[in-house]
């Protein structure tokens, strides 16, 4: 099993982290019930995504029974709870709460942004170095997913100030709300979470 950690990153609020080093019949080996489920994938590595996800939602919550299903907008759903899911090059990341709006967003680290940088980064905002950029783009992604029904655009989404340390703050122009999205430096990736403020 390749679980890096289970966190409550907050209230009632839980992170949680999978290495994706099984293959997909170790992890349906390892994880009996996930036999059960109907496989939407061809591929492998679309096969281990989405596996890995759901013996991470078998370990931060114990049901077996917990399916995790999506709205025509693609949002996940799992009953009873709000949910973000977000994978890249060898993670998974899921994250949880029985109240709160939750938004997620994990990609490795790679120079790939920069060269799409106009397509994310406004005129107003600072974004200089290579990790800079990343975690804008990690940011607006959990932004995205936290305030799902906004159906927004990269440019919807404004950093009020440039990316430091562990918080960013973005806002919401649709809303005029300001969000704290938390900020993970870790050598293979950039980690980025939000709940929703009430």
């Amino acid at each position: 099993m390749a679980l890096i950690s289970i966190e409550e990153v907050c209230k009632g609020v839980c992170l949680g982290l999978w290495r994706m080093e099984e293959e997909p019949e170790e992890l349906l080996s390892g994880f009996p019930h996930l036999r059960l489920l109907e496989m939407p994938y061809k591929y492998p590595a679309r096969q281990k995504e989405f596996l890995c996800v759901r013996a991470l939602l078998l370990a931060m919550t114990g049901d077996p029974k917990l399916r995790i299903d999506h709205a025509e907008s693609g949002q996940p759903i799992v009953e009873g709870w709000q949910v973000s899911i977000s994978h890249t090059k060898g993670y998974a990341v899921l994250m949880l709460s029985k109240e709160k709006a939750v938004g997620v967003d994990i990609e490795y680290r790679s120079d790939r942004v920069a060269k799409i940088a106009s397509h994310y980064i406004r005129p107003d905002e600072m974004a200089e170095t290579t990790e800079q950029m990343l975690v804008l783009w990690c940011a607006k992604e959990t932004l995205y997913k936290l305030h799902s029904d906004d159906n927004l655009a990269y440019f919807d989404m404004r950093a009020v100030a440039p990316p430091d340390g562990n918080e960013l703050k973005l806002e919401n122009m649709k809303r005029s709300k300001q969000v704290t999205v938390h900020v993970i430096l870790a050598p293979d990736y950039i980690l980025t979470w939000a709940v929703e403020e009430l």
